[in-house]
């Protein structure tokens, strides 16, 4: 189904793209954040391979159970500390990343229009509407993991 094909294309180009940014973070960066409130570039993947993860449950039709982004927010970044090198987070990105594809994989035409609980009180969505979601998340984190290169000096865009 071209509808999955295009989803799975660009989610993987996504992951790919974090993976990227991570790997071109000097060792001596992986752990710092430009300020108290940022996250580390380590967590900023925890935080993206959890938040795959999550998506995956809910659109499998397992609700996200933290009631506001406030409380979510609050535990993530509890639960991000406990990481501090690439390779555990790499590992989280691929496992959970590799069970969003299998699920994808999955997915018949007639699911796409199966509603799915959203988090925070957010109501009810299609899933073919929330199939862009952990790419988008995974996006937005990757941007954020580059702008902190550009905080600390780094101006190579990365392209080989």
């Amino acid at each position: 189904m071209e509808y999955i094909e295009n989803a799975k294309a660009e989610f993987l180009q996504a992951k790919e793209g974090m993976i990227k940014a991570l790997t071109t973070t000097p060792d001596e960066r992986i752990n710092w954040a430009p300020s108290p409130t940022a996250r580390t570039p380590i967590q900023q993947v925890a935080h993206s391979a959890a938040s795959i993860g999550h998506i995956t449950g809910m659109l499998m039709g397992n609700p996200f159970a933290v009631p506001t982004p406030e409380e979510a927010d609050k535990g993530f970044r509890e639960w991000e500390q406990q990481f501090a090198n690439r390779a555990e987070v790499l590992e989280l990105l691929n496992q959970n990343s590799d069970a969003f594809i299998t699920w994808l994989d999955s997915v018949t035409p007639e699911q796409l229009n199966t509603l799915v609980t959203l988090p925070f009180s957010l109501g009810t969505a299609p899933i073919q509407a929330m199939l862009s979601a952990p790419t988008l998340h995974t996006r937005f984190h990757t941007a954020q993991m580059e702008y902190m290169q550009t905080i600390y000096g780094d101006q190579d865009w990365h392209l080989s």
